[in-house]
Parts: C-alpha cells; structure tokens; sequence
C-alpha cells in the first residue's frame, strides 16, 4: 500500500507540474477543468475494496497464528532446557539445543518470507489484491476524466491540498461508476 501511495504521489506531483507548465504556456483550454478524488473514501466505500481489505486480514490471521505457534513451541523448548538441563545428558542438552536452533531459523526465516516489507508474501498478497481494484477505479477516473474534460484529476488522500472547492470533488462520481460497473 505505502509503495502505490508513493507512487501515486509522484505521479500526481508530475502531473499538476505538466498541467501548470501546460497553462503557463497557453496549451490548456478555458473548457478544461481540475477534479479531485479522495482514494482513501474510495478503498473505504468501495465493496469491492472492503471485500479485499477483509480476505486480506484473514489471511493475516492466519499467518499470525501460523508464527504464533512457531513461537510457542521455541518458547516451550527453552523452558524445557531450562529446566531440565541438570537433569539432561550433555548429548542430549546437545541435541536439544540444536533442535532449538533449526526451530529459530525455520521461525525467522518463514517470518522474513511473510512479513518482509519488500517481497513478503503479504505485501505480494495485498498488491494481488488491490491491483484489479485500483484497475476499475482508474478506468472509471479515466472515463470521467474524458467525458467531463479534466485537464487533470488529483488523489487528495496522496497530494497534500491544504483548500480546495467541494464542487470538483469527484469522488462521490466515481464510486457511483464503480457501483454500475458491478452491474
């Protein structure tokens, strides 16, 4: 999520500098207008993105539970040499302890599959999942943007705006076009 807001910024920063350099130099149309769009509504309003944000929690959960018991039983293995070290051959100690270090790398390295920030299995899992999404909302932006002349249509959730007119907030428009596109 945070890489496409990243992109979506600089995206929307390249396009408000070429519509500007646009205007400044007389190419834009008096016709032409600008809209906004708040994606952040969107992915909250939208079922379809509801729909995708809930599968995505739920596998979440799973693989939470799944490191949870990789955790417990490394926990459950270091209180048993804990406690019974004195009692334990130095063969058996031995063995123990590497059992706790396969136990600790299988831990880290399955964590590190799942949860890494850059190519985990749940950052590709969110980007699976919200990749048709922003598809049908950017198709759906698109053809507003067409048909209503925009010169341009900024995501308010990723550019900072400190003012603008609710009436070019096209946001309402293009849930409403997603909800027929379902149809």
């Amino acid at each position: 999520m945070r890489t496409q807001i990243k992109n979506a910024r600089i995206l929307a920063i390249g396009l408000v500098a070429l519509f500007l350099l646009g205007a400044t130099a007389g190419e834009a149309t008096a016709e032409q207008q600008i809209g906004v769009v708040d994606s952040q509504r969107i992915f909250a309003e939208y079922d379809k993105a509801r729909e995708a944000e809930n599968v995505f929690q739920e596998e979440m959960r799973a693989w939470a539970t799944e490191l949870e018991g990789m955790e417990s039983e490394l926990i459950n293995l270091q209180e048993q040499i804990r406690t019974q070290s004195l009692l334990l051959s130095q063969e058996k100690l031995d063995d123990l302890q590497r059992q706790l270090d396969q136990k600790r790398q299988a831990y880290e390295g399955r964590r590190e599959e799942i949860l890494d920030p850059q190519s985990g299995l749940a950052v590709a899992r969110n980007e699976e999942l919200v990749r048709p999404i922003n598809e049908q909302v950017s198709t759906v932006v698109e053809r507003i943007g067409a048909e209503g002349d925009y010169a341009i249509i900024l995501d308010i959730a990723t550019v900072n705006a400190f003012y603008f007119d609710d009436a070019i907030d096209l946001t309402d428009e293009i849930l409403e076009g997603l909800a027929t596109a379902e149809d």
